[in-house]
């Protein structure tokens, strides 16, 4: 009898750890066993370690799936092709992506599914595609791991530079600037008293440049009336100028022909006519040194037939 008892309470107890097994696992998945499921596809051109067959697919946190099958695509580069099912609720659009999280300490990865903001047509598939395809980005910590070997290069890069910034052939330059800055610091100590001042007197200088712009400016308004004059002066003479000028050229059209017989004719006479005027000019000029040898011709005439004797 009490033998009886004892295998009753093990068995009691056996199925009520696995219901409340059974019961985690459901709570755990998310699933219920009576909603349909959805297949979609994820192509990954990155590491995917930590991810396996069965793994949980979350949105936006929560258990809505698994992952089924795990290949490698073979097309112009080489791809792991990840399938999921989820629930056929999941609202999975043209703005959903998923991406890679890590779970805990472990280092297990968990398929994370997330959608941008906003109203998105329904995800379709591709043409030779089985199934619609969900993009991948690489966010978070995994975006960080993906970029380290950059970041490592670059620091590594930065260190080299500074190792031989600081090397010894750059050591002496450093320790001069160094110097020469301890040497203008103390200069500057000692003319501080002639640095404190010079806010005085730029505030003084500036002072005399506002009163000299205000002068200026009083000077402008009084000489204001006189230059408005002067230019209306300017612009009546070039009124009058152009008034002339259409003057000249009517007369030169209307006196064309007499011009140009006068330049044909007129000047070609002008080279005799010096010519006469320097002939002119010479016995102008015999004339005049013979009066200033004899005034006395001007009254009277001497006799050409008279000899003149000298003594």
């Amino acid at each position: 009898m009490f033998k009886g008892d004892r295998n009753f309470t093990v068995g009691l107890f056996v199925t009520i750890a696995i219901a409340v097994f059974v019961t985690f696992v459901v709570w755990l998945t998310g699933r219920t066993g009576v909603e349909e499921m959805k297949r979609y596809s994820l192509l990954f051109d990155s590491d995917v370690s930590g991810l396996a067959i069965g793994g949980p697919v979350k949105y936006m946190g929560m258990n809505i799936g698994s992952v089924t099958r795990m290949t490698l695509e073979k097309s112009e580069d080489i791809r792991v092709r990840v399938d999921i099912d989820v629930l056929e609720s999941t609202p999975v659009d043209n703005g959903t992506y998923a991406s890679l999280t890590l779970q805990g300490i472990t280092g297990v990865a968990v398929v994370n599914l997330q959608t941008e903001p906003g109203r998105h047509s329904p995800l379709t598939p591709l043409a030779g595609q089985e199934y619609p395809v969900i993009p991948v980005r690489v966010v978070g910590f995994s975006a960080l791991l993906s970029s380290a070997p950059e970041i490592m290069a670059k620091l590594n890069s930065l260190l080299t530079q500074a190792g031989e910034m600081l090397g010894e052939e750059n050591s002496s330059s450093i320790t001069a600037t160094l110097k020469n800055v301890e040497n203008l610091t103390a200069s500057l100590a000692d003319n501080r008293d002639t640095i404190a001042a010079l806010p005085n007197e730029i505030h003084g200088t500036l002072a005399e440049i506002q009163l000299a712009v205000s002068q200026l400016r009083t000077v402008m308004d009084e000489l204001k009336p006189g230059l408005d004059g002067t230019v209306e002066n300017l612009q009546t003479s070039t009124d009058n100028l152009a008034s002339m000028t259409a003057r000249v050229d009517r007369l030169v059209h209307e006196h064309e022909d007499d011009i140009g017989r006068f330049m044909e004719d007129g000047l070609a006479e002008i080279p005799a006519i010096m010519q006469d005027a320097r002939s002119t000019l010479r016995e102008i000029e015999k004339l005049v040194q013979k009066l200033q040898q004899d005034p006395s011709q001007l009254i009277h005439r001497r006799d050409q037939s008279q000899v003149e004797i000298d003594p």
